[in-house]
C-alpha cells in the first residue's frame, strides 16, 4: 500500500515491508488453523472416549453383568443405584416364576429384603434359592421368605404377612402380581372358571391389599419415600378382551382399583401405581396362551418393536415404580407392550 506523504523510495520501503507481513500472517493463520482442527479432533476422540466410558458403567452398574434373555433380543441394563433398597422389606404375590421371581430378584439385588408367596412350595423353594444367590451376587447376603398361600384366600394371606413381619418388622412394597387365565370364548366359560380368574385378578389382588394395608400406612408416615404398591394389570383391561372376557374383567378391575386406591390413600403417602404388560414371553403365559406357534407369530406382529416382552421388562418396570424417581407419580397405569396396544389384536382363531 502506499503511504500518504511519504517519499517515492520510502513507499518501495513500505511495499516491501508489507509484504513480509502480510507473508508471516498468512503463515500464522494457517498454523493457527491447524491448532484449531488438531483441538476440534482432540476434543472429538475425548468426547468418544467419555460416551464409552458412560456405556460401560451403565453396563456395569448394578449386576456387574448385561443379562440377556436366551429366547428374544431383549437386552436389559440395569440403571439402578446400588443399595437403593437397603433397609426395604418387599412382598411380591405369585413370586416363584416369571414377572414375580424376576421382580423378586431385581429388588433383592437392590438390597430389598424379599418376602414372596405363591402356592407350590416345590417352586418356592427353588425361587428362595434364586433370589438369595441374586441378592448375592450384588454383595447383600439376605434370608428370603417365602410362604405357600393361595391369594383367594384371606386367612392364607395373613398367615403370610405374619410370618413376614416377624421376620423383617414392617412393609415398604407390595407387588400384587398373582394372577391366572387361559383362552376361551366367553360363551364357553363356565360360572366356575369365569370366578376362578377373577377371584385371583381382582379378588385376590383386594385380599392381599387388604392384608397388608394397616401395615403399609403405619410405617409410611415415616418413611423416607413413603409406601408403594404396585399390581400387574394388563393391557386386555383397557378395552374388548376377546377369547379372554374373565381376564378382561379382571385387569379392568384392577385398573380402576389403582386409581380410586391412589386418591384415597395419599394422605397416607402410599402410592398405588400398575403396569400393563402386553404379550409377554413367560413358562406360564407361554404354557396358557402362546403355546400354539401360529398364534405367537401372529401376536409378534402386532408388535411394533417385533418382539414378546420379557420378564426382565416388567420387572425393570415395577421396581421403578417404587424408586425416589418415581414419588409423584401415583394412579398410573404403565404400559409395557413395545406398542402392542397402538395396533389392532389379530384374529386368535380362524
Amino acid at each position: 500500500r502506499r503511504v500518504i506523504g511519504a517519499s517515492s523510495g520510502n513507499n518501495e520501503w513500505k511495499r516491501g515491508e508489507c509484504e513480509c507481513v502480510r507473508a508471516n500472517a498468512c503463515e500464522c493463520v494457517r498454523a493457527r488453523g491447524l491448532e484449531r482442527r488438531r483441538a476440534r479432533a482432540d476434543q472429538k476422540k475425548a468426547q468418544i472416549a467419555g460416551m464409552a466410558a458412560c456405556d460401560d458403567a451403565r453396563v456395569s452398574c448394578i449386576h456387574g453383568r448385561m443379562s440377556t434373555n436366551a429366547s428374544t433380543t431383549s437386552t436389559t441394563i440395569s440403571t439402578f443405584h446400588p443399595g437403593l433398597f437397603d433397609g426395604s422389606t418387599v412382598a411380591i404375590t405369585g413370586g416363584g416364576t416369571g414377572i414375580g421371581l424376576v421382580t423378586a430378584k431385581r429388588f433383592a439385588e437392590l438390597g430389598a429384603n424379599v418376602s414372596i408367596c405363591g402356592r407350590r412350595a416345590d417352586v418356592l423353594a427353588d425361587a428362595k434359592r434364586a433370589i438369595e444367590e441374586a441378592a448375592r451376587a450384588a454383595g447383600f447376603k439376605r434370608d428370603v421368605v417365602v410362604a405357600s398361600a393361595d391369594v383367594k384366600k384371606p386367612d392364607e394371606l395373613a398367615a403370610w404377612r405374619d410370618q413376614t413381619l416377624a421376620k423383617f418388622g414392617g412393609l415398604d412394597v407390595l407387588v400384587c402380581n398373582a394372577g391366572a387365565n387361559f383362552l376361551a370364548p366367553a360363551a364357553s366359560i363356565s360360572p366356575n372358571g369365569f370366578a376362578t380368574v377373577v377371584g385371583t385378578v381382582l379378588l385376590g389382588t383386594w385380599n392381599t391389599i387388604h392384608a397388608w394395608y394397616p401395615h403399609l400406612s403405619e410405617r409410611a408416615p415415616t418413611s423416607k419415600n413413603g409406601a408403594s404398591i404396585v399390581m400387574n394389570a394388563a393391557t386386555n383391561g383397557y378395552t374388548a378382551s376377546p377369547l379372554m372376557a374373565h381376564s378382561g374383567a379382571g385387569k379392568a378391575g384392577m385398573i380402576n382399583l389403582t386409581q380410586t386406591l391412589a386418591v384415597e390413600w395419599a394422605p397416607s403417602r402410599i402410592r398405588v401405581n400398575s403396569i400393563a404388560p402386553g404379550p409377554v414371553d413367560t413358562e406360564g403365559a407361554n404354557a396358557r396362551l402362546w403355546s400354539d406357534p401360529e398364534v405367537r407369530a401372529r401376536v409378534t406382529k402386532t408388535v411394533p418393536l417385533a418382539r414378546m416382552g420379557t420378564s426382565e421388562d416388567c420387572a425393570g418396570c415395577i421396581v421403578f415404580l417404587c424408586t425416589p424417581a418415581a414419588s409423584f407419580i401415583t394412579g398410573t397405569v404403565v404400559t409395557v407392550d413395545g406398542g402392542n396396544f397402538l395396533k389392532p389384536m389379530p384374529a386368535l382363531l380362524g
